[in-house]
C-alpha cells in the first residue's frame, strides 16, 4: 500500500521555473508570477465595478507589497487593510500583478495557475475571466464568498486561456472575497505557471471505458490484460448531478441507496521509452474519491482511506470543478511501459445518498531533467561513513559518487527506490580523510563541483584539533539569521567548522517543511553540503502529519550509537563522538520529565571514555532573558525539570559544557556546580571559579582531570540569539556575560584545552572563555583562536 499521492509541490514548481533558466531551449519552463512577487492592491472598501479588471487600468495609486497578503494568518508577509471594524470587514479587495513572457505564446502548452486563497476569487487575464473558486457567478463587490481556509496551493489548469496571453506585458487581476462581515482572516498568494513541454498521454474530456453496473469488479478489472470490450464507452466528465457532466452514469434503481463504486479504464500508447521520462502528473476532476492504478499499480488516491479498498468503501467528501495536479512519479514511473498502457480508476461515493458522481483525468509527463531542490546536506557523520540526503523536484533513483579528489570520483554509492527524498549513507570511509562528492542518479550527475566535500570524523579518543559551530533559534530565515552567519563565516575564515549544531526553534513559526526549507536549507547550503549537522528540536519545531513534514523526517539522527555513545532507541536523544568530545543531545521540548531519558543519560555518562562532555539541549536551566528560569511555569516548567533532573546527573558525570537557547539572548555562567533551584538560592560555593574565563583577563576556568570527573565545574551558555533578540532582565546572577546581541558560539578543542567564542554579526567576539582540564599538564592557556 503506497501512501496518498502528494499534490505539486511549490518548492517543485519554484525549480521549474529554474529549469527555465538552466535547461537548453527545447526544454522549457517559466514561472512569470512566483510566490513572494510584490502584487499592488486596493483595499479601501470601495465597489470598484469591472473596470480594473482590464489590463489598460490604472493601477497606480495601488499600495503593494510581497505576497502572501492578507490579514489574521501566520504566513502573511504584506498586511492589507479590513476596515477598522472586525464586526464588519471589507467584502472585497482587489489584486493584480504585470508579468511578461519568456516565450512565443504559440509555444506554450500548458499553464496552470496555483492559488492559495481564503475565502473565494475570482481570477482574470487581460480582463478575461479565467478562474472561479468559492465565489458565484456574477457576485459583486457585496457578495460573500464560501468559505475555504488557506495553507494549500491548488492547482488550476488555464491552459484552455493561453491564447488570451499577449507577447508584450500582461495582468493577473484577482477579487478576494470574504465569506461573511465578521470573518477574521484573509490571505492571497499564487504563482502562474507555463510550460513549452509537457506531452499529454490522456487529455481532459477524453472517452474512456465505464462500467456503472453495481456490480463488484474485485481488483482483476485493473491490469492491461483485462478484457474490457464489454463495456460502454463515452467521453468524459462522466457522472451525474453535475452541471459539467457530458455522460451521465447509471446509479442504480434507487436514488436512495446508490452504486458506491463505479470504473473507468482508458488505454494509452507510450512511444517513447520510460527511461527518458522525469516526471508523471495525473490532473484529477472527481465527486467523491478515487484511486488510480497505472497497468495495475496503484499510483494515487484521493479521498479515500488508507488500507484495502473494496468495492463498498466510502469515501470522504469531495467537490468536483478544480482539476488537482498529483504528482504521481514515484510509483507511475516504474509502471510505465513502452508500447500499449491502461489508466484504471474507481471512483467511490461518500454514501448511499449521494446527489452527484464525477469523474474526469488528465495524464502527462515532462522531460525536464530532475533538479536539486534542497541539499545535499549531511547528517551523522562518524569515523567510517556518512549520510548525504537531498531532494529532488521529479521522483529519480540515487547515487553519490564520490573520492579523494574533486576531479576523481571513482567510487560510488546507489539506492535504486524512486524517490524526491535521497538519503544515501557512504560506508567503508577512512577516518580524519578528506572525500569529494557529487549526487544525483545512475545516469546522471545533477550537483556537484570543489564545494561538496567532507571531513570524516577522527577515530573516538583521537585528540584531533575540533571546531564546532553553534546556533540558537536560528529559524527565522531572515536578514538576521543570514548577518550571523555572515558574521561566523568572516570570523572563522580558512578554518571552517567540523560539525555544528542547532539548538532547537530551528525554522519558525511552526517547523513545517516550507519553513525549514527557507530557514535552514535556503540559508546555510554551503555549510549543509560540507559539515555534519546534529540538531535538537525546540518548541516551534512542530511535529506534524504528512509526507517529509516532520522534523524527525527532515534530519537523520542516531538511534543506535551509530556514531558513538550508547543505544537510546530514539531520535529526541541520543549522543555521538567526535575525536576526544563526547557529545550529548537531550529532549527538552517533549521529555524534559521522562524519567526514561535520564536513565540513558546516566547510563551513557558512565560509559563513554571520553576526555570532554558537551551537552545540549533547547530550554536553559538558567535565563533572564525573553524567558524567565525562575518562573516555574514559564514554558510549562521544561526550564525548571532540565535544571533539576537533568543537571544533578550531568555535573555528577563530569560534564563540561552545557548549551541552550530558547531565550533570545546571549547569556554565559561562570564556572558553576550545584545550583539545581532558582536564582535566589545561588550561594558563593556553586561558583567554582567567579572570574571572566579569559586567558587574556582573569584567566581560563582550571579543571583539575584531564577527562571525566564528578563536580569539577561546568559553564552554561544560553544561545538564543542566532535568529532574534528578544531582550529581558539579563541579571541572572550565575551569569559572567549576559547581552542582547544576535551572534553564533564557536567551540575549538585541542589537547586538554576548549576555547569559546560568541561572534556577532560583524564577525568579531562579543565574548570568550577557556577551559583548561587537568591544569598540572596544561599547555599554557593560549586561545585556539579564530581563522
Amino acid at each position: 500500500m503506497i501512501p496518498t499521492s502528494t499534490r505539486l509541490s511549490l518548492a517543485t514548481l519554484l525549480i521549474l521555473f529554474a529549469a527555465s533558466i538552466l535547461a537548453p531551449a527545447s526544454v522549457h519552463a517559466a514561472f512569470p508570477v512566483q510566490s513572494g512577487d510584490t502584487w499592488k492592491y486596493n483595499a479601501t472598501g470601495t465597489d470598484l465595478g469591472t473596470a480594473w479588471q482590464d489590463s489598460a487600468y490604472n493601477d497606480t495609486g495601488w499600495s503593494s507589497g510581497p505576497s502572501p497578503l492578507g490579514y489574521g494568518e501566520p504566513e502573511v508577509v504584506t498586511p492589507v487593510p479590513f476596515g477598522g471594524n472586525p464586526s464588519n470587514v471589507y467584502p472585497t479587495t482587489y489584486f493584480r500583478i504585470n508579468f511578461t513572457l519568456s516565450d512565443p505564446i504559440n509555444d506554450i502548452t500548458s499553464m496552470f495557475l496555483y492559488a492559495d486563497h481564503d475565502d473565494g476569487f475570482a481570477a482574470y487575464l487581460n480582463g478575461v475571466e479565467v478562474a472561479r473558486r468559492d465565489l458565484a457567478p456574477g457576485a459583486t463587490y457585496n457578495s460573500f464568498a464560501d468559505s475555504h481556509e488557506s495553507g494549500f496551493f491548488e492547482a488550476i489548469n488555464l491552459s484552455a486561456f493561453i491564447n488570451n496571453l499577449s507577447p508584450g506585458t500582461n495582468v493577473l487581476a484577482v477579487e478576494l472575497h470574504q465569506r461573511n462581515a465578521s470573518s477574521s482572516d484573509l490571505l492571497w498568494d499564487a504563482e502562474l505557471f507555463y510550460t513549452t513541454d509537457t506531452t499529454i498521454l490522456i487529455s481532459q474530456l477524453s472517452d474512456w471505458r465505464f462500467n456503472d453496473t453495481g456490480t463488484d469488479l474485485g481488483t482483476a478489472w485493473r491490469p492491461l490484460s483485462y478484457n474490457d470490450s464489454g463495456w460502454s464507452e463515452d467521453p468524459a466528465i462522466f457522472g451525474y448531478g453535475e452541471s459539467e457532466i457530458n455522460t451521465t452514469t447509471d446509479f442504480g434503481p434507487d436514488a436512495n441507496n446508490k452504486y458506491r463504486t463505479t470504473y473507468f479504464r482508458k488505454e494509452f500508447t507510450l512511444n517513447e521509452n520510460p527511461a527518458s521520462i522525469t516526471s508523471l502528473f495525473l490532473d484529477a476532476n472527481y465527486d467523491d474519491g478515487f484511486v488510480a492504478y497505472l497497468n495495475g499499480q496503484e499510483i494515487a488516491r484521493q479521498s479515500m482511506p488508507t488500507g484495502t479498498i473494496t468495492y463498498n468503501t466510502y469515501a470522504s467528501l469531495h467537490e468536483s470543478g478544480a482539476y488537482e495536479t498529483i504528482n504521481v512519479s514515484a510509483v507511475g514511473l516504474g509502471a510505465l511501459i513502452q508500447g500499449n498502457n491502461v489508466l484504471a480508476i474507481e471512483v467511490h461515493q461518500a454514501s448511499n445518498g449521494s446527489s452527484d458522481l464525477a469523474m474526469d483525468m488528465e495524464l502527462f509527463y515532462s522531460n525536464l531533467p530532475a533538479l536539486v531542490t534542497r541539499g545535499p546536506y549531511l547528517q551523522m557523520g562518524t569515523p567510517t561513513s556518512m549520510t548525504v540526503r537531498w531532494r529532488t523536484d521529479v521522483a529519480t533513483n540515487s547515487r553519490v559518487n564520490f573520492g579523494l579528489s574533486a576531479g576523481n570520483l571513482n567510487m560510488n554509492e546507489d539506492d535504486l527506490l524512486v524517490t524526491t527524498e535521497h538519503e544515501v549513507q557512504l560506508t567503508g570511509l577512512t577516518p580524519n580523510t578528506l572525500y569529494y562528492y557529487s549526487v544525483g542518479t545512475t545516469d546522471t550527475t545533477l550537483e556537484g563541483d570543489a564545494s561538496f566535500n567532507f571531513l570524516t570524523s577522527p577515530l573516538p579518543g583521537t585528540d584531533e584539533q575540533t571546531r564546532v559551530w553553534v546556533l540558537g533559534d536560528c529559524g527565522t530565515g531572515d536578514t538576521n539569521a543570514d548577518n550571523v552567519r555572515d558574521g561566523y563565516l568572516n570570523w572563522s575564515a580558512g578554518s571552517p567548522e567540523d560539525l555544528w549544531i542547532m539548538l532547537g526553534d530551528n525554522a519558525y513559526n511552526v517547523g513545517n517543511d516550507s519553513e525549514y526549507q527557507a530557514a535552514v536549507f535556503d540559508t546555510y547550503p554551503s555549510i549543509l553540503r560540507r559539515s555534519p549537522l546534529w540538531s535538537t528540536r525546540g518548541n516551534h519545531d512542530d511535529l506534524h502529519s504528512g509526507l517529509n513534514n516532520d522534523y524527525y523526517e527532515i534530519f537523520t539522527l542516531p538511534t543506535n550509537a551509530e556514531a558513538g555513545g550508547t543505544i537510546s532507541g530514539t531520535e529526541e536523544y541520543y549522543s555521538f563522538d567526535y575525536g576526544q568530545v563526547h557529545f550529548i543531545c537531550l529532549d527538552s521540548d517533549a521529555n524534559s520529565s521522562d524519567v526514561n531519558m535520564y536513565n540513558w543519560l546516566t547510563n551513557d555518562l558512565a560509559a563513554t571514555a571520553q576526555k570532554w562532555v558537551v551537552a545540549f539541549w533547547h530550554h536553559p536551566a538558567y535565563t533572564k532573558g525573553s524567558h524567565d528560569s525562575d518562573n516555574a511555569g514559564d514554558s510549562s516548567g521544561r526550564m525548571k525539570n532540565m535544571r533539576e533532573q537533568a543537571l544533578p546527573i550531568l555535573e555528577a558525570g563530569g560534564v563540561d559544557l552545557v548549551m541552550s537557547g530558547h531565550s533570545h539572548s546571549y547569556e554565559r555562567s561562570f564556572l558553576l556546580d550545584g545550583h539545581y533551584d532558582v536564582s535566589s538560592t545561588l550561594v558563593p560555593s556553586m561558583i567554582l571559579d567567579g572570574g571572566d574565563g579569559d586567558p587574556n583577563g582573569d584567566g581560563a576556568y582550571e579543571k583539575g582531570t584531564f577527562g571525566l570527573a564528578a563536580n569539577e565545574g561546568t559553564v552554561y551558555i544560553t544561545a538564543g540569539s542566532s535568529g532574534k533578540i528578544s531582550g529581558g532582565s539579563l541579571n541572572h546572577p550565575a551569569m559572567h556575560t549576559s547581552i542582547n546581541v544576535l551572534g553564533s558560539v564557536v567551540l575549538d578543542i585541542s589537547g586538554n584545552q576548549l576555547d569559546a567564542t560568541f561572534v556577532n554579526t560583524s564577525g568579531t567576539a562579543d565574548d570568550v572563555f577557556t577551559i583548561v582540564k587537568g591544569t598540572s599538564t596544561s599547555t599554557g592557556d593560549t586561545p585556539i583562536g579564530a581563522g
